[in-house]
């Protein structure tokens, strides 16, 4: 096999790997934006009930999919890079916290859904998924971070996109902070259905955010 057929398979290889993190995340995405609708539909009154358990199970979707196009995100670069430049442990940790995370809530809005305690399952997801937001916080733009580093892009442009990542990072960790304290209270039975709402409301935009703006940059990357 000759150099250019080689570069050729790694091209494709490459774009093979873009689409499935593009898919993953605008999966992701999607699914934050219903998680969001369920939350103020429930929020406006309208079946706080079923909006609550089905929103809860909409978002443990979401991260399960984040997980997974995070985990190809991963392979990718730990190909394209040398390993002293990732630090293995902590995306994997990340990656197994959406992962576990999103199935656990999952398994407890279907609970939820069946009317078995809603009022604790439901503050537990969310205190869960609090907790992965917190966990993976930097993961993500550590990601970012070196898919930036690896472009054509001026070294103008790399530091201004490494300080924007760093206060979404910032801003991700106090969502979950801010998840994680609605989740304790509503575990107590103070406004349990309104704040488990809110709760979701908040981890929702946080997915739908990131969703958008990981594939936009799997979007320019592929057309590179």
């Amino acid at each position: 096999m000759n150099t250019t057929t080689i570069q050729n398979v790694g091209i494709a290889e490459g774009r093979k790997s873009a689409k499935l993190v593009m898919g993953g995340s605008l999966a992701e995405g999607i699914v934050g934006g219903a998680t969001i609708v369920l939350a103020l539909i429930g929020l406006s009154g309208i079946m706080p009930e079923w909006m609550l358990p089905i929103a809860t199970i909409a978002m443990g979707a979401a991260f399960v999919i984040e997980g997974g196009a995070i985990s190809v995100r991963f392979s990718r670069l730990l190909a394209e890079t040398s390993k002293d430049r990732i630090d293995e442990a902590e995306l994997a940790v990340g990656v197994t916290s959406e992962f576990l995370g999103g199935a656990a809530g999952i398994v407890l809005g279907i609970l939820s859904l069946l009317r078995l305690y809603p009022m604790i399952l439901v503050p537990v997801a969310v205190l869960a998924y609090g907790s992965v937001l917190m966990l993976s916080s930097g993961m993500t733009v550590r990601l970012n971070a070196l898919e930036v580093e690896g472009s054509a892009e001026s070294a103008r442009f790399k530091k201004i996109a490494h300080e924007a990542m760093t206060a979404a990072a910032g801003v991700e960790f106090l969502l979950g902070l801010s998840t994680v304290i609605l989740g304790i209270i509503a575990l107590t039975g103070t406004f349990a259905s309104t704040l488990s709402l809110v709760a979701l409301l908040i981890v929702g935009v946080s997915g739908f955010v990131t969703g958008a703006a990981v594939t936009a940059r799997m979007v320019s990357l592929f057309h590179s």
